[in-house]
């Protein structure tokens, strides 16, 4: 599972550590770390549900952006952080395990403490507004003459993973132009027509859908939160519904039965809560208030995808 460190909570937070007894023992604060800069939609999901879980869970709540690695130095900070309940993080599901298999995260993933899952993406295939393809059959007409070129993160990010399966599944040849830093730039890039097409979660497409910018051919949901757009069901694809990105929240190894217990349920609750239902509704976000348990079914599911289609991943078993 996840790693970090001990979050340092003096110097620099002011006010916000008014009180100083551990969680685990009722109040206290807590560091939320953020695998990635500030901006994204890691970053937002968790600063979006804050005020929230901080009245579910009686203490302070301070986000702590770790960038690097793809979220490789978040989770080695994570693993070495003390389980009382003092350090969390959010967790790209599948992307770090992703990175697990391709060596490059050095800690056990397995072992880490699985408290609750945020939100569950699903992915849309886009094209530039401007682009000649208005149809998945326009893209395989064209995959007849070349491969299809899609922009996208590296081969350890989830949407390389979303575009490597979605476009086997949807009979698309592909060839994949990555280099891109983040989800936004090589969104931008298959707006602007540096490729032909791209997969992107739906919650991070909505500032571009409201700009005009591109165009959705199909959303890889069961059912599509986009009116008029094709998704699984309608496609007659359900194994691309198993294909999306989870906000998976995660402690240290080791952490209290009962410690995991009080944060799952706070949690869960402030995902309820009104004021981040509202926020969801806003930015298109799939809140999905999943318990430990559901978590680790989640997890589970997950490692069985990237299983079957490992030739695809270049990764290992």
């Amino acid at each position: 599972m996840m790693m970090g460190r001990r979050a340092l909570l003096g110097a620099g937070a002011g006010g916000l550590l008014a009180a100083c007894s551990r969680p685990s023992a009722g109040g206290g604060a807590v560091s939320f770390i953020i695998p990635y800069a500030p901006g994204g939609g890691f970053d937002s999901y968790v600063r979006a549900v804050i005020p929230s879980l901080q009245r579910t869970l009686g203490a302070q709540v301070i986000p702590q952006n770790i960038d690097g690695g793809g979220g490789v130095r978040a989770a080695q900070e994570l693993y070495r952080a003390r389980p009382d309940g003092s350090t969390i993080a959010v967790i790209n599901i599948p992307g770090i395990m992703i990175l697990q298999r391709q060596g490059g995260v050095g800690a056990d993933l397995n072992r880490l403490s699985w408290i609750a899952n945020m939100g569950r993406d699903g992915y849309a295939l886009m094209v530039s507004a401007n682009s000649p393809y208005r149809s998945l059959d326009d893209l395989r007409a064209l995959g007849r003459q070349r491969k299809v070129k899609f922009t996208c993160v590296s081969s350890a990010g989830t949407a390389y993973l979303a575009t490597r399966v979605g476009a086997r599944l949807l009979d698309i040849p592909v060839e994949i132009i990555t280099g891109y830093r983040g989800t936004n730039d090589y969104i931008v890039a298959a707006a602007r027509g540096d490729g032909d097409a791209c997969i992107a979660s739906v919650a991070s497409i909505a500032s571009y859908m409201s700009a005009n910018a591109v165009r959705v051919l199909c959303t890889f949901e069961k059912h599509s939160s986009l009116p008029g757009v094709p998704d699984a069901t309608t496609l007659g694809l359900p194994a691309l519904t198993d294909i999306a990105q989870f906000r998976a929240i995660a402690g240290p190894p080791g952490m209290a039965p009962a410690t995991m217990q009080r944060l799952s349920s706070a949690f869960v609750a402030a995902l309820r809560t009104p004021a981040v239902l509202d926020w969801a509704r806003r930015n298109h976000a799939s809140l999905t208030p999943d318990g430990a348990a559901e978590t680790q079914q989640i997890l589970q599911d997950q490692m069985r995808l990237m299983d079957r289609w490992k030739d695809q991943l270049g990764v290992t078993a």
